[in-house]
């Protein structure tokens, strides 16, 4: 392995000023029963029931369900016994239990751990039955041409983040990314031909999570804003952080980096905006943490001084923020965000924005599942018209090392007014990331999903494991399925850009490999419907 280049300019300190919340919205403690595996709020919105809620609501009725039932949903939703298997139940019991006499609650009368225990392995199933994978679509895999790019300086990455970017004169269009086992911030030029250029390396970081790209100070040169999450695995620790990456000048490669607030949780996705119409760009940070740690909150930055104070203005004090894509989805000239809220939430809420970065939030979608598992969200116009709909991934298997027979993806489409409505797109045991464009320009978005499973679960390494899927879009606006490859389950990441600026999307895959030597990414090219084989 190489040395870590030399990266010129001080790192520097910005200046980060607490104020009170600007949000009334009540917090929920994770330090409560079943925490890893419940869903959280109570109303459920304006969304429908899952299609395969049905699986969950046939079980025996014990005498003293109603004492378990109040207990275990005091919280959250009521745990449902047949979202793990019977072999599962006893050691997830156990830990909500223990989350429970961690929380400093004090009840009255609760039920016994081994009552509970009895009730949730009685009445679920045996095993879980996971859909039967498809083949791989050989015809579809030749639309494509594949390149693969490897980091010279990291035999396994663990790419968290990718995205097609122009960062302008001397380094020109590429592809950016984030490498969390060893910390660097790449960028790899595309030249035509569809070739790639040596992977520069920007900064090196902890463990980067996202970038933004951004003209932070108005030079009209690119920079980068990076989400750290401050450690390698989940912890409940202050080590997260904001850094901005400022390019030094239009003829240099080196970037500088400043940290603009740290001392907080692990920080899993950022996004820029002026979210109180004042002129400046603002930061909104999704501070997933871990069970103590983790929020939702923006940096305000001032207009009279840009380059000054930052005021950290807290949003939402609840851990598990994934992503928070900015859109004005009430059209009133101010930017909302979509979350979504894992742990024991599971639920996509819109946080609408009042115009002065007062944020009040409203129910999208609940998981009818309390261990469902969701890994992210993206907004895209699903159905081509005009309204951003949101595309929801479910799939996270490694806080119980298990896989589900309901993950996938599913879209909310956005019927006007602020009213959504779930459909499913397709199941996929597994699905980590989940992105959706006109990949064959016929009009309709196609939809592709990645895997990310641990080792530890695929059969026979993975051979037969679905990796890669993409569900082409029919008239009837339903979705047809295409696995395009079902080999290692590490495609953590994804991004649809025209990367060789030929007229038609391409796809950017990032692989986050455990200890297994490999690529860093996969572009796959669409080759156009005159070279299509």
């Amino acid at each position: 392995m190489s040395a870590t280049p030399e990266l010129k300019g001080p790192q520097s300190q910005a200046k980060v000023k607490m104020t009170t919340p600007v949000s009334k919205y009540l917090a929920f403690s994770l330090s409560t029963m079943f925490a890893l595996m419940a869903v959280g709020c109570d109303s459920r919105g304006e969304n429908e029931e899952s299609p395969h809620s049905d699986q969950f609501s046939n079980f025996a009725k014990p005498s003293n369900e109603s004492q378990i039932e109040a207990f275990c949903s005091k919280c959250h939703r009521m745990p449902l016994p047949t979202s793990f298997p019977k072999h599962a139940w006893r050691d997830e019991v156990r830990r909500g239990f223990e989350f429970y006499y961690a929380s400093d609650q004090v009840d009255e009368a609760i039920p016994r751990q081994t009552e509970v225990q009895e009730y949730f392995v009685k009445n679920a199933p045996q095993k879980l039955s996971l859909p039967s994978p498809d083949s791989v679509d050989d015809l579809w895999v030749k639309r494509f041409e594949q390149l693969e790019v490897a980091l010279p300086e990291v035999q396994n990455p663990a790419v968290s983040f990718l995205d097609y970017v122009d960062l302008g004169d001397k380094l020109g269009p590429g592809i950016i990314l984030s490498e969390m086992r060893e910390g660097g911030i790449y960028f790899i030029p595309i030249f035509d031909g569809r070739k790639s250029g040596r992977p520069l390396l920007l900064s090196r970081l902890s463990n980067p999570a996202a970038i933004k790209a951004c003209d932070w100070n108005s030079d009209g040169l690119t920079d980068l804003m990076v989400a750290d999450l401050g450690s390698f695995l989940p912890d409940d620790h202050k080590k997260g952080q904001v850094v901005l990456l400022q390019r030094e000048n239009s003829s240099s490669e080196l970037f500088s980096p400043t940290t603009l607030v740290d001392g907080i949780g692990r920080v899993s996705s950022i996004e820029i905006s002026d979210l109180d119409n004042d002129g400046a760009l603002d930061v909104l940070v999704a501070e997933f943490g871990w069970h103590e740690t983790g929020s939702i909150f923006w940096l305000k930055r001032s207009i009279s001084d840009p380059t000054g104070l930052l005021e950290k203005r807290l949003i939402d004090g609840r851990s598990g923020a994934i992503h928070v894509p900015i859109h004005d989805f009430n059209s009133d000239g101010h930017p909302d965000f979509v979350v979504v809220i894992s742990q024991h939430y599971e639920v996509v809420e819109l946080m609408i924005n009042d115009g002065n970065g007062n944020f009040s939030a409203k129910t999208l979608y609940e998981a009818p599942c309390p261990s469902f598992g969701s890994s992210g969200v993206d907004l895209s116009d699903i159905n081509h018209d005009g309204l951003l709909d949101i595309l929801y991934t479910n799939g996270d298997s490694f806080d119980s090392f298990t896989l589900k027979p309901f993950h996938g993806v599913r879209w909310l489409e956005n019927r006007g007014n602020l009213s959504f409505r779930p459909h499913e797109i397709g199941l996929l045991p597994g699905a980590h990331r989940s992105v959706a464009k006109d990949i064959n320009s016929d009009g309709k978005c196609e939809v592709i999903a990645g895997t990310f499973i641990p080792a530890r679960l695929l059969v026979d390494g993975g051979k037969n494991a679905e990796s890669l899927v993409l569900w082409s879009q029919t008239e009837e606006l339903s979705f047809e399925k295409h696995v395009l490859d079902a080999n290692d389950c590490v495609n953590a990441t994804l991004c649809i850009a025209d990367v060789d600026r030929d007229g038609f999307n391409d796809l950017i895959v990032g692989h986050f490999r455990d200890d297994l030597v490999g690529p860093a990414l996969t572009v796959w090219f669409y080759r156009g419907s005159s070279r299509a084989l």
